[in-house]
């Protein structure tokens, strides 16, 4: 009886470790499109991969100066993801916080994929559009 109690106790224990080890791995639904007044984000995520795009405006009087970013995303925790530009010549770096519908873009040394005036025009609370079906 010992050894059945034992046996059930390894097998329970295991349960329990996958468990806890497909939570740890699980991942928010993140994708989709996100607005702001101007500018917007696009989040395609297949599994673990997760792709996105922000483009922006900024300025006014006839001349507008916009920022575009693309790469991939490495979600670092259930809510926050980031993006480390891959050509080390530059250190682009932004963070995307997911809260509900609504995400949170900060960018760091991004004036590369700036316009001078457009510096910054990335960076902002978007709201998730709704899909039209």
């Amino acid at each position: 009886n010992d050894q059945i109690n034992s046996g059930d106790k390894s097998v329970k224990a295991i349960f329990v470790i996958g468990l806890l080890s497909l939570a740890a791995n699980a991942q928010a639904e993140v994708g989709g499109k996100y607005t702001k007044h101007n500018g917007d984000v696009v989040i395609r995520q297949k599994g673990q991969s997760i792709d996105f795009s922000i483009n922006s405006v900024s300025g006014s009087g006839g001349f507008p100066t916009t920022c575009g970013l693309e790469g991939k995303l490495v979600m670092v925790d259930a809510d926050r993801a980031t993006y480390t530009s891959p050509d080390k010549s530059e250190s682009c770096s932004a963070t995307l916080k997911f809260v509900g519908d609504d995400l949170e873009v900060s960018t760091r040394n991004c004036a590369s994929a700036c316009a001078e005036r457009a510096v910054g025009s990335m960076d902002g609370a978007y709201r998730k559009k709704k899909s039209s079906k």
